[in-house]
């Protein structure tokens, strides 16, 4: 499937309200899966990765039922989980799958887990080899590395995990499996990340401790075993989905634009910083925005803030090639085995439109000066290489540029945000088709 973006005057205004929060989604819905009873979770993700980890707590004994303003999950709690009667299809969901291994745990009997195409090639030792520091029972293709994974569900032992790489995907894998283990489980990451499942547990009535060490990492300690309790619970706007739109209005003249109902935890909202430092006018609520264009320069981003902004880099990159001067992005090599290799997909985006990009194994670096709406009357096709976000940011990109922006494979774009190009019709001044077109009619 392919879309056209055609934009002459670049322009973009009025109110978005975000698609659900993914990450959130995910793990309401496994919080739900642990708890006993019946939980209403209001305005779920209807992304597809998100109904990945809604097949999976069916097939692990829960009833999903609703959909839209609510949805309901009946379910018998951590004590009654069954084993799954199929091998568990994660399609491309990176969060379902490495959350789900860890529920799977606490699961009698054996899971085997898949995915994609895409979701095979990613790295899955990074969450094995914690887990297996509480004597969990799990396999993997290639060495332990890779999808399909196995996992025996059984008693784990208690026990301290001190990760090396910051990822709230596997502190919440351990903190789950936490849930069924006889004593504490303590995890410590180099800096804190998406606290959401911190954030559930205590929703759900599960203690937990938290602490910083002198050198500001952070401690979580869970103590089982402890059955959540169900929620109510309303899924807020997603800041990874409107950071498309905002980072639009940022760099277009006369933009204005309002976000509402948008997560704006300091873990989630560090694309905003950095948009700051470049001198975007933005004003912040509690759970909106105010954006309005203007001139952004250049800036360098790395170290400790990139885990707070780790999906958001290539739209940034965008913003950052109409800024004036460098950017640069580094400490970020987490990009390489993301749904694509998100740090060559990015330099080869804006390579064409004529953009200049140095890559690093780590990151890369973006020459700005491109002046929207300067590309009138050109053309170009890009593919989406598998990748919602790059999908994503073409488009806006294409919107901010100006031209004809053909744009191959946007089908992955319903993994993580289906309503996407009807937004980018309503908000944005450019011309959004989607179909086949004949080969004589392309770039």
């Amino acid at each position: 499937m392919l879309a056209r973006i055609t934009a002459n005057e670049p322009a973009i205004s009025g109110v978005l309200v975000p698609p659900a929060d993914k990450s959130i989604s995910h793990r309401a819905l496994l919080f739900a899966l642990l708890a006993e009873g019946t939980s209403r979770l209001e305005h779920l993700s209807t992304a597809h990765d998100v109904g990945a980890t809604a097949r999976m707590i069916e097939l692990f004994g829960a009833s999903v039922t609703g959909g839209g303003a609510e949805t309901r999950i009946t379910s018998p709690g951590l004590w009654g989980l069954r084993e799954a009667a199929d091998v568990v299809d994660m399609e491309n969901s990176g969060t379902g799958v490495r959350l789900g291994i860890g529920v799977a745990t606490l699961v009698p009997g054996i899971t085997v887990f898949t995915g994609d195409t895409s979701l095979r090639q990613r790295p899955m030792a990074r969450v094995l080899g914690p887990l297996r520091q509480l004597e969990a029972s799990i396999w993997g293709r290639g060495g332990d590395a890779m999808l399909p994974v196995v996992v025996r569900g059984g008693k784990l032992k208690s026990g301290t995990v001190d990760l090396r790489i910051a990822s709230a995907q596997v502190k919440s894998a351990l903190l789950l499996a936490g849930l069924g283990i006889d004593g504490p489980v303590h995890v410590t990451e180099p800096v804190l990340t998406r606290p959401h499942t911190e954030e559930l547990l205590e929703l759900a009535g599960v203690a937990l401790e938290e602490s910083y060490t002198a050198d500001g990492a952070h401690r979580v300690t869970i103590r089982g075993p402890a059955q959540p309790s169900p929620l109510t619970y309303s899924i807020p706007g997603d800041p990874s989905a409107a950071a498309f739109f905002v980072v639009a209005a940022a760099v277009i003249p006369e933009a204005n634009l309002r976000v509402d109902g948008v997560y704006l935890g300091p873990t989630r909202s560090g694309f905003l910083d950095v948009l700051g430092t470049m001198g975007a006018a933005i004003e912040r609520g509690d759970s909106d925005l105010v954006v309005e264009g203007t001139r952004l320069s250049g800036t360098v981003v790395q170290g400790l803030a990139i885990p707070s902004l780790i999906d958001e880099i290539p739209i940034l990159c965008v913003g950052a090639a109409f800024a004036e001067g460098t950017s640069a992005f580094r400490d970020a090599g987490e990009l390489r085995v993301k749904e694509s290799d998100r740090i060559e997909a990015t330099a080869r985006l804006l390579e064409a439109f004529g953009v200049g990009v140095e890559t690093f194994d780590d990151g890369l670096v973006v020459h700005g000066g491109l002046r929207p709406g300067s590309l009138r009357g050109k053309r170009r096709c890009i593919s989406a290489r598998l990748d919602h976000r790059i999908a994503m940011a073409a488009a806006i990109l294409g919107l901010i540029a100006g031209g004809v922006t053909d744009i191959e494979g946007i089908e992955t774009v319903a993994t993580s945000y289906p309503g996407f190009f009807d937004d980018l019709r309503r908000l944005g001044s450019a011309t959004v088709e989607i179909g086949e077109f004949d080969e004589r009619d392309r770039p």
